[in-house]
């Protein structure tokens, strides 16, 4: 099943590509249009990697507190 998903997904990449005869500065103009268009949702993931980051180095402090001494 996952398989078929990546498949698919592959498929539409290199469809795009192709669209855009493999440019990356035209794939990154199309990508940005795309992004920008109404509708479209922008999901930024470096807030949840901050607060990951924030909650590891909480989690090391909080063992380093344990440790007996």
């Amino acid at each position: 099943m996952a398989d078929e998903i990546i498949e698919e997904l592959w498929k539409i990449k290199d469809g795009i590509a192709h669209e855009h005869a493999y440019n990356v500065d035209a794939l990154v103009a199309h990508l940005k249009a795309k992004v920008l268009s109404p509708g479209q949702k922008v999901v930024d993931l470096r807030a949840m990697k901050t607060a990951g980051q924030n909650r590891k180095r909480k989690n090391q402090r909080h063992k380093i507190a344990e440790q007996p001494v």
